[in-house]
């Protein structure tokens, strides 16, 4: 009986060391992959750090014309500069893109301050001060960034001469609930920074997006090099959604600042198929249908009932609609930079 007991425990004394070899092999290979990363993004010119307070932000300056477009990222969305380089190469050359970030998200660093709306606000600010970038600012948020360019327009509006929401979290979005969203379990946050995730992502081309074209390699990179599902900051920044957003929404002060709002809703349903075809490489009828329906719905309708109302609260705001994903900047370049330029032309 001793005997076996000796040989079970030499089993799992030998297997604990095979894991723990595993993960040291994992972690040095992530360290090792997210140097490479950087040198790519730095040869590739995506990296411009600038101090923000208590973190350095990146800061890429896409063109030099006379209208300086501040562009803010959604909800983890760590490739949005890549997805903004892109967006440029379909805008006039007097519309320079002035892509922000936030704390955790790609080469942007960490900070140990608490997320809330007023100091996302101030750190970038701080920012693209630094960056010797003037006011006053045309904001361009997408997603969760409406809720900053909100409180900002509101707070801050001698520094705003126009915004420009792309399809914005606003007044009409629901607070999350704590079945909807939960922290990262301890465990996979321990795998992540260990490299177990990105050893197994690299080994199966899992990090590639070759919908990226000749840019694929720096958005995997901008996400590698920090993968904001497991950042500290960006994790807080969701713990504290529903405070923030309703810390925007108390800030609204009615203004004359003009503002566009870049809607995506269905019109019909060949904009759902074409909506499938953009994220599925096919349509399938019955799924299409049930996206429609779901578009037109008592639950959806009120939406835009109640986004309608927040438009104009804001003041001086236009509402246009793009038929097509929440990503329409990149589903639709050509669109939203018909957009963009139609209200860049009436600023005049």
């Amino acid at each position: 009986m001793k005997k076996a007991l000796k040989v079970i425990g030499r089993v799992i004394l030998a297997f604990l060391i095979f894991i723990l070899l595993i993960i040291l092999i994992c972690f040095f290979y992530q360290k090792s992959a997210q140097k490479k990363d950087r040198a790519l993004l730095e040869k590739d010119g995506f990296i411009n750090l600038v101090s923000a307070g208590d973190y350095d932000m990146n800061i890429n300056i896409y063109g030099d014309g006379k209208y300086k477009i501040i562009a803010m990222p959604g909800s983890g969305d760590a490739e949005f500069t890549v997805d903004m380089k892109m967006l440029k190469e379909h805008l006039r050359d007097d519309i320079s893109l002035v892509c922000v970030s936030r704390p955790g998200y790609g080469l942007c660093e960490e900070t140990e301050h608490d997320i809330t709306t007023e100091y996302i606000v101030e750190s970038t600010r701080t920012a693209l001060k630094n960056a010797g970038i003037e006011t006053p600012y045309i904001l361009m948020p997408h997603s969760m960034s409406g809720i900053y360019a909100t409180y900002w327009e509101s707070t801050y509006p001698d520094e705003i001469s126009g915004v420009i929401f792309l399809d914005s979290i606003n007044e009409a979005t629901k607070e999350t609930t704590d079945e909807e969203w939960s922290e990262p379990p301890s465990a996979i946050k321990f795998l992540c920074n260990a490299g177990v995730f990105r050893a197994i992502t690299d080994l199966f081309g899992a990090s590639t997006d070759d919908s990226y074209g000749i840019y694929k390699e720096d958005a995997a990179a901008l996400y590698g090099i920090n993968p904001t599902a497991f950042s500290d900051s960006c994790i807080g920044e969701l713990k504290n959604f529903n405070t923030n957003m309703k810390t925007a929404w108390a800030s609204i002060k009615s203004n004359h600042i003009p503002k566009v709002y870049i809607s995506t809703d269905y019109q019909t349903l060949e904009n759902v198929k074409e909506y499938l075809i953009f994220t599925n490489g096919e349509s399938d009828e019955e799924r299409a249908q049930e996206l429609f329906d779901e578009e037109q719905s008592e639950e959806q309708t009120e939406y835009r009932k109640n986004r309608t109302e927040y438009i104009n609260k804001l003041g001086n705001c236009k509402e246009i609609n793009i038929s097509g994903s929440h990503f329409i900047y990149y589903q639709k370049p050509d669109a939203c930079a018909e957009v963009i330029e139609n209200f860049l032309d009436g600023l005049e």
